[in-house]
């Protein structure tokens, strides 16, 4: 879904509350209610006759989550959610065996989730619509059999251990401190929804039941689908599994909301891990009213939104002030009408008393001068250009764009509408919208008695926290002054094609070689530069460029960091001595997008501009190489960073565990980081040398574009044979950036959570091919759930285990990476489980499972045909490997060519422990030990 649509769609729909009259509703919906109270909505999506037909998601959504926990169920709702898939009901098996039986897989067939609020569970048959009747039975038996039994429990009880271990770390802590923060004197602070380790450990099956009994009832829940199915059918089939279930009065849930009262609350929030530093003063309220359904609440949504997008955009510009380097405003919506404001500043450095004094006065400029009318202005143009974009796109919903609708306005207890709907009812509102109703919004929010001060700095650095007296003294000192009214708003520059200069003497195409069964010419430059040129042979109205060189960060003579920053703050910088607004200006006029990426192999451009703009994305592209300009306070700001981080690195866990894998993996690599005082000699002027000599490499441009071949041509010419280039200088050093042959581990006594995490790496020497690479992409997702299968639902282990496998073209290897984490106890014992579920998963991959992985690839091929990104890929991957585009004559037979033998041979190749790294974090004080013995 484009992103103004999302965003729109958010604005307007995401607080309603109540389900308005049928009449409202995207009329593509078929909505409906049992006798006991059950909803549901259903969307036949109305796609092309192709496989994607057969496709069904179901979910049904219970209105209840952790904080409608009472006090002795803490944690029992995610529990819950657990153990309903150990029910039977009228099935067969339990349903968990029982969907297994079928070939369904945990985490891509079925799955679930809790929150605050609501628990939902999610069903995607594996053979689509044709499993309808059994995916309505599941969710009947998940929501209503309650036949799960203390046995059950006790075998659960540690793979949510195992989640709620996996979940602990900075940002978990973070989080609870903001929330503890955010949302005191409320509920949610103590309702954390996985609960916590004594909670689940302590968790009693009557406990679960009572929670069951009290808010799994068909009038608390709603059930979606999106598929090709008859509504009749589907009415038939809800009534036979759903009809029978019980309504209940459900009691009222005021503690869903904050409870407010004029205080101000004056917090700390920091961890030792963290880099945060910020100082955000917050609003608690409530406003019903903009979360109203119906005309009068979309109204009231685009009165919020004008607010806080012009008092954003007029705060930013008061930014930087002695003290303060940027402002940031934020609004949180809680539960169905409270929400919190916050206006955040970003200190300097630890400068926190004097960011307070600037803050203060900025809140106090808004109050006494309110919102600008440019800025209110711009707020209102905004939303009707999105509002007119949304009418202009006719281009009918998706099935994954259904799912998402439906699904949102389940959680938010909304309504779905047209995008016709949303786009004319915002057109009609918002002329009617004035300044002064934007600002009478703005001093509503800012006068909310219920407030609170919130402090954060990097790590444990020291912080002193204002007292109530210092907060109100400063308050009262900038309430007393007549401030200025804010920066106006700028416009900026606009800057008109003839703006780029002309490159001079143009330069000529010396070769010319054509691959007809392709679409693919191939131009050499006279300045050592090759163009390799693909015409689509679908409707295209973009061109697509990548242009590679060979100036990875391992390349000679040069130092890989001083590389990369060269590299990141050219690509960002404004050429032909324009400034950075009148680049942000140029490629947003012409439509173009442009980004950087700098691996150990090969410097990439990555760029796409309407047909007609090519022209301008190459101008650009030209003086991002022949005219570079340097910003220097984007040199200051990265220099700084970069000092900051070598700063932190004996405090920082993370740098610390990323330099002991890289170093496990490749014991000779030559990449480091700076030391403190290369940083401290570092130039504008050496970054400008480096950048010059990055700039100099031969290139190869491979360009996806429907344009005339007499246009292209001259733009070449003009635009890229005249960049003068040095002769190719010798290739990458691959082994210094490769793993490195042997079996080698470590282990790191520095986590500060009770579990253990293990870090595997392993290669496997095999040539790169499509089809094999293929094949391996296939073979990733069985791998991990094999893994699951292993050491979560039968050893009980784990939760959260992640494995990922490529076939690498630059080193032609198999590369794979498994991670999870455990109790320090059990770490080694799981180890070695992982290890024999690897080497036996030739044997254990079924034909069913290939089949279905096959048959997933060739719906995905179809889309794949005419994707101007894959497309293009597929012709540097060709080139790469061959010299030739041969790899787009091949995709035609890539499903063809893999098998199940295929599949099963290379499966063997995944994780070849005689090539292997192993690293070992454990809680503990911080020392390293480091061993070369097999990781057993």
């Amino acid at each position: 879904m484009p992103i103004y649509v999302l965003l729109l769609l958010s604005t307007l729909l995401g607080a309603c509350t109540h389900i308005s009259p049928s009449s409202e509703w995207d009329p593509a919906i078929i909505r409906g209610q049992l006798s006991n109270g059950l909803e549901y909505r259903l969307v036949n999506p109305g796609t092309p006759k192709d496989a994607s037909n057969e496709r069904l998601d179901i979910r049904l959504t219970v209105q209840a989550g952790s904080l409608d926990e009472e006090d002795r169920q803490v944690g029992v709702a995610h529990l819950l959610e657990h153990l309903n898939f150990y029910n039977q009901g009228e099935l067969p098996a339990r349903l968990r065996d029982y969907l297994q039986q079928h070939h369904w897989q945990q985490g891509l067939h079925y799955n679930a989730v809790t929150n605050y609020e609501r628990t939902q569970y999610l069903l995607s048959p594996p053979r689509g619509v044709q499993e309808l009747e059994r995916a309505l039975q599941a969710l009947a038996t998940l929501a209503f059999a309650a036949d799960f039994t203390a046995t059950d429990l006790e075998a659960e009880r540690p793979i949510v251990i195992e989640e709620w271990r996996g979940g602990l770390g900075v940002a978990q802590r973070m989080n609870d401190q903001r929330t503890a923060a955010q949302r005191h004197d409320s509920r949610y602070p103590a309702r954390a929804t996985i609960g916590n380790r004594e909670a689940i450990l302590g968790a009693r099956l009557e406990a679960l039941r009572d929670y069951q009994e009290r808010w799994y009832r068909p009038n608390n829940m709603t059930l979606s689908a999106v598929g090709d199915i008859d509504p009749e059918r589907f009415r038939h089939l809800l009534e036979r599994y759903f009809a029978s279930a019980l309504p209940a009065p459900l009691s009222e849930r005021g503690y869903r909301e904050l409870t407010l009262a004029p205080r101000l609350h004056i917090v700390r929030v920091q961890d030792a891990e963290s880099g945060s530093n910020q100082l955000a003063l917050m609003f608690r309220g409530h406003e019903a009213a903009s979360r109203a359904p119906g005309l009068a609440g979309l109204r009231e949504r685009l009165i919020d939104r004008m607010t806080l997008d012009a008092a954003t955009r007029q705060l930013r510009r008061q930014a930087p002030q002695d003290g303060v380097s940027a402002f940031a405003v934020r609004k949180n919506q809680i539960g169905r009408y409270s929400s919190v404001l916050a206006i955040a500043a970003t200190p300097d450095g630890r400068r926190h008393d004097d960011a307070l004094s600037v803050l203060l006065k900025e809140i106090e400029r808004l109050r006494q001068r309110g919102i600008q009318h440019a800025d209110g202005e711009r707020a209102r143009q905004a939303l009707r250009e999105t509002a007119q974009g949304m009418l202009d796109n006719a281009q009918p919903y998706s099935f994954e764009q259904w799912v998402t609708r439906l699904n949102d306005a389940t959680l938010r207890e909304g309504i779905v509408q047209s995008r016709t709907q949303i786009a004319q009812s915002t057109l009609r509102q918002l002329d009617g919208i004035t300044l002064d109703e934007l600002n009478q919004r703005l001093r509503h929010w800012l006068s909310s008695p219920d407030q609170i001060l919130q402090y954060s700095a990097p790590g444990l650095s020291p912080l002193t926290l204002a007292s109530n007296e210092r907060f109100n003294g400063l308050r009262t000192h900038w309430q007393g002054q007549r401030l200025e009214p804010p920066q106006p708003l700028q416009d900026t520059p606009s800057v008109d094609p003839v703006d780029a200069p002309s490159a001079g003497r143009p330069g000529h195409i010396v070769q010319r070689k054509t691959f007809p069964a392709q679409q693919v010419e191939q131009w050499q430059l006279d300045n050592g530069d090759r163009l390799v040129w693909l015409k689509p042979g679908f409707p295209l109205q973009r061109a697509y460029l990548q242009a590679e060189t060979g100036a990875g960060e391992l390349g000679p003579a040069e130092t890989g960091w001083r590389q990369q920053m060269a590299s990141q703050l050219l690509s960002r910088s404004a050429p032909f001595a324009w400034s950075l607004e009148q680049r942000r200006q140029w490629q947003s006029s012409h439509g173009l997008n442009l980004s950087l990426e700098h691996n150990l192999q090969r410097l990439e451009f990555h760029a796409n501009a309407p047909s007609a703009e090519l022209g301008a994305l190459l101008a650009l592209y030209r003086g991002l190489h022949t005219a570079p300009g340097l910003d220097e306070a984007m040199f200051d700001a990265s220099l700084l960073e970069l000092q900051q981080r070598l700063e932190s690195v004996r405090h920082d866990l993370q740098l610390r565990q990323n330099a002991s894998q890289q170093a496990l993996l490749n014991p000779h690599a030559t990449w480091q980081m700076p030391t403190q005082g290369e940083l401290q000699a570092l130039s504008i002027q050496d970054i400008r040398r480096d950048w010059q000599r990055l700039a100099r490499h031969p290139v190869t441009y491979y360009l996806l574009a429907d344009i005339p071949r007499e246009r292209l041509e001259s733009l070449v010419r003009e635009e890229l044979a005249a960049i003068p280039r040095a002769p190719a200088r010798p290739g990458v050093d691959m082994a210094s950036g490769r793993q490195a042959a042997g079996m080698r581990s470590a282990t790191l006594r520095i986590a500060r959570e009770p579990r253990a995490t293990l870090n595997a790496n392993s290669y496997s020497e095999l040539p790169w091919s499509p089809e094999d690479a293929a094949a391996i992409r296939l073979l990733t997702p069985m791998a991990n759930r094999a893994l699951k299968q292993a050491l979560r639902s039968e050893a009980s282990g784990v939760y959260r285990l992640v494995f990922d496998s490529s076939l690498n073209q630059d080193s032609n290897r198999v590369e794979s990476r498994l991670t999870f984490s455990s109790a320090p106890a059990r770490v080694e014992e799981l180890w070695r489980l992982a290890l024999k579920t690897l080497r036996d998963l030739p044997r254990q991959l079924s034909p069913e499972e290939s089949r279905q992985a096959l048959q997933a690839l060739a719906n995905s091929e179809q889309e794949r045909l005419t994707d101007p990104g894959t497309q293009l890929q597929r012709l540097v991957l060709g080139y790469r490997a061959w010299g030739t585009p041969d790899y787009l004559s091949r995709q035609a037979q890539l499903v063809t060519a893999i098998d199940h033998r295929r599949l099963q041979r290379l499966a063997g190749r995944l994780f070849d422990e005689r090539n292997s790294t192993r690293l070992l974090l454990l809680p503990g004080p911080p020392e390293a030990t480091v061993t070369s013995r097999a990781p057993h």
